[in-house]
This record gives C-alpha cells, structure tokens and sequence, in this order.
C-alpha cells in the first residue's frame, strides 16, 4: 500500500465524493498477474484514482484511475502486481490482463476473502454465477427486487416464470416461508433426508421475499444445494440468492463454467465461480406443499427421485410427524394422454386465479424483457414447467427406434419433410440407434458404456451443447434425440426423458427410406 500511494503525486483529494473523470484507457502492458484487495482498500484506491483523474496525474496514477475508472459498479478491484496471485486462473505468460467490464470465470482455488468480497457485491445488488450439484446458477441477492430484476435481463427470461431462492440451511430457508405446523413438519421431514440436494420446496411465501421472486403469486421455492462452491458463497452473501439456471432462457442449462461464459459473457462484470462439472446435472426436483389435500405435489421432475421423496415422508409418518394420515406424493400433468399435438395441449400450470398478470406485463415494459409470442402469459407455479425449455438454437426432434422406417413411405401421423439424415446429427442414448448412426453427418451419445439414465443426466447438457455447436459450425439442418421408453414414475429415466421432450418442444421425427428424414404429429410421448 505505501508504495502504490507513493507513485500518486499530486493534490490529496478535496472530497471523496467527486466523481472520477472518463479516462480512455492508457496503453500499457500489465504484468502478467493480479491481486484481490478487499472491500476498504479498493474503495480507498478507487477515491485515490479519481482524485488523480481531477489533478495533474502522474503516469502511475493515469494508470490506477483508467484501471479503477470503471469500478463504481461494483466490479471486483484488481491491481497489477508483479508475482502476487492470479484470480483468473491462468499464470505466467498464459495470464491475459483483465478488463474488468469482462465477464470472466474465476478459477479455483478462491479465497476466503475472495468469496467474502463476493458476496458483499451480491449484497450490493450484482450477478455472480456459481456451480451447484445440478447446474450452474445465475444469482442475485433474493431479497432485492431490484437485483432480481437483472437475473430477468441477463437471461431475456419472461417474468411469469418464478426463481428458486437458494439458502446455506434450514434454518435460514424456515425465515422465508410461512407454513403452517403440518407443512412445517413435512417440510423438516424431506429436508433432514434430502438437503442438502437437488429438491426445492415450494411454499407460501413471507412477505420478506420480493413479487419478482414468485412471479406475483403467493409461493416461493426454496433450496439448499450440495456444493461446496455455492455453499461458501451463500455464507459470503448472507442473504438467499434468487438463482435460475446461468444461461439464455429456454436454452440448453449450464453444466460447466464455460457453458455460462457462452451465454452470458455479454453481462457487464459477471463474475463465474468455477466448480468443475456438476455431479447431477439436471435440476433440482420442484416439490409443492399441498398438505390440504395431504399430499407433496412435484411440479417438475429432476434430481430428487419419488424413491428419495416417499422415503423421507415415511420415516416422518413412522415418527408421528404428520399425525395419523400418511402424506403422499403426487406428479403434475401438463399434457392429456393421447393427444394428437403436444404444444396444442399444452394446459399451464398456473397461479391461483386473480394473479395480476397486469403487473407482470407493466414490469416487463417497464424493464424492458420480453417474452417469446409463444409461451403463455400466465404466471408458473415452478421455473422449467414451459414446453420448450433446454433446447438447442438448430431445430431438434425426439426420433424412437420404431420410427425408423425401411420403407420409403412416411410413418402414419408424418407431414412434412425436414431433408436428409446426411445433413443432421444423432444424439443417441446407450447406443439404442447405433445401427442408424452412420446415416447422420455425426452421432453423439449420452452415455459411453451402454444405456443408463443416471449418467444420462449427468452429461446431457454438455451433450446437447456439443451437438448443438457442431450443427451451427456445419451449417446442419437438424438435430435428432433418441427417445425411448420411460422406466420408473419419478426415475432419473423420467427426469431424462422431460428434458429431452422439451429440448425438443414436443416434436419428434421418424426416419423412412435411406435417410429422410419425416417431421411427425402425436408421436411423442409424455
């Protein structure tokens, strides 16, 4: 510190106020490594820049106040210091100097006092992305409208579609929910068994927790994940994160640092904790307390599976918790069984009626989001509960083995051709569809040793962005997901397959001839 005030010469600042003067960037070459300072020593460095900025600068101090200049943001504070320890991750020659208006992925290992400035920029109203067990989030402070509110402008996330507020326990998630003693006791009974874990539980909200947060109903989801990286943070923070998935909406989830840099790396200053791969891959089971009719209802299905759910509820019936009824589970339909077009079924799940759409549609103007013309405009009970969710930027199709035809006439329900499977990409599961690979420009397969829906879940995002980024780099035509038949109600088989489905909005293909390809009507199944 002495000698970084020893290079500022010139007149010690009349107000700390005064803000700094735009000052282009100067060109220099940073050394190739940096230093976090904490919260006291950037502000102090930063007034310092900005009274240097108003005087006669010395060289250094031009460089402290470009470097500082775009901070007021509240942006981390670096500062170029020969051999000190990189945040980025990279070293040596490898490091590149940073711009602190640039996203950036932030390396492990992180510091304590790293995470600590990190949550006090939370707490401060930014967007920092973290890992958690399930996928990559995108959070901000959950008790801060405002700061919500830029979840839905980095994402171009419609409004009506509610947020997950992620807490370190129980205890801190209890301080968000208003339930009554029964719901209480169920809530207690599924979180000592599966929290900390892939189930977010949906309850009546207190009024500490923002509209933003719940779409305008009444509930809001809770969640504590299982990851070290989200862990610290949320201690950091000390506030809930409202934390969808760290991408573009409806877009593929984010299962790795890089895959939130490929979408959000337009957010001015977001910083990426890096956590590796996620462990599940898939999101986090979303459980309603319905307990007037004695029952959980799950509204989307994921990590938490209907073996782990009917678990904890009977260990809390053998306990006396609930009193003398059992508690049970139950799933939400969106879709009637045998209709002919998925999307034309489509019945959202909505919020009580008299939910005020209107404010939803004046706080979209008013923050300028918009929704895409074909998803309903009714509030969600649950984030992910929308037809097309997860979905490549190339059109993709659900493609099941009894779809494929020999014959050159097309599969009964077929109407329109989408070209040849030449020109497409197979994203097969356990190698179901390996004897048709070699009819695709290029197959991918979700699992390396055979079909297993687990691992499935682990490695489909990253899958599905593969494929996804070889058909735009090659100009293809269309991407075809292996379907097949579920196993198990509230399996990883099931999570699997409604992430498949709405990756590929309810649309399946049949393959007929050599390789024509067939876009085909009521043949996917829910």
């Amino acid at each position: 510190l002495v000698g970084v005030l020893g290079c500022l010469r010139g007149p010690w600042p009349t107000s700390l106020a005064r803000a700094p003067k735009p000052i282009a960037p100067a060109k220099f070459h940073l050394p190739p490594r940096v230093i976090a300072f904490d919260d006291g020593l950037a502000a102090m460095l930063k007034r310092l820049a900005a009274s240097q900025a108003s005087g006669s600068p010395s060289k250094v101090g031009k460089r402290l106040a470009a470097h500082f200049d775009g901070l007021a943001n509240g942006a981390p504070c670096t500062v170029p210091i020969q051999g000190a320890s990189c945040t980025g991750g990279a070293t040596g020659s490898d490091q590149k100097p940073l711009d602190d208006d640039e996203a950036r992925i932030l390396r492990q290992p992180i510091a304590i006092e790293q995470y600590q400035t990190l949550g006090a920029s939370l707490r401060g109203g930014e967007l920092v992305s973290f890992p958690t067990e399930t996928v990559y989030g995108l959070g901000a402070n959950g008790l801060d409208a405002t700061a919500v509110l830029k979840i839905f402008r980095a994402k171009g996330r419609p409004l009506n579609d509610p947020c997950i507020l992620h807490v370190p326990n129980v205890e801190r998630a209890l301080e968000l929910l208003d339930l009554s003693s029964l719901e209480r006791a169920v809530f207690e009974a599924l979180t000592s068994k599966i929290w900390p874990g892939p189930l977010s539980v949906v309850g009546r909200a207190r009024s500490v927790v923002p509209k933003e947060v719940t779409a305008q109903t009444d509930f809001v989801a809770v969640r504590c994940p299982n990851h070290p990286v989200a862990l610290e943070l949320l201690r950091a923070a000390n506030v809930p994160l409202a934390a969808p998935s760290a991408n573009r909406f409806g877009h593929i989830s984010p299962t790795r640092a890089e895959h939130v840099l490929e979408d959000l790396g337009h957010w001015r200053g977001l910083q990426i904790l890096d956590g590796g791969a996620c462990g599940v891959g898939i999101e986090s089971t979303v459980a309603k307390l319905d307990l007037e009719n004695r029952r959980v209802l799950v509204l989307r299905k994921g990590g938490a599976t209907l073996e782990m759910l009917e678990a904890a509820l009977e260990e809390g019936f053998a306990h006396g918790a609930f009193g003398a009824e059992r508690v049970v589970v139950e799933f939400h339909s969106r879709w009637a069984a045998g209709t002919s077009n998925a999307a034309e079924a489509e019945s959202v799940a909505t919020a009580p009626p008299g939910a005020p759409a209107a404010k939803l549609e004046e706080d979209k103007k008013k923050e300028g989001v918009e929704e895409e013309q074909d998803e309903d405009k009714e509030a969600q009970q649950a984030p992910g509960m929308m037809l097309r969710h997860y979905a490549p930027s190339v059109p993709t199709y659900l493609l099941a083995k009894s779809d494929i035809r020999a014959g050159e006439s097309p599969a009964e329900g077929a109407t329109s051709a989408l070209g040849e499977a030449a020109r497409g990409v197979l994203v097969d599961f356990g190698g179901v569809l390996r004897e048709h690979q070699h009819l695709f420009l290029r197959s991918f397969d979700l699992c390396a040793s055979g079909p297993s829906h687990e691992e499935a879940c682990r490695s489909v995002f990253a899958v599905l962005r593969e494929a996804e980024a070889f058909a735009q780099a090659n100009s293809i035509e269309v991407i075809c997901l292996a379907d097949f038949e579920v196993t198990g109600r509230g399996s990883y088989s099931e999570a699997l397959h409604d992430r498949l489905f709405r990756a590929a909005s309810g649309r399946s293909v049949a393959l007929v001839g050599a390789g024509r390809l067939v876009a085909a009507v009521g043949k996917a199944r829910r």
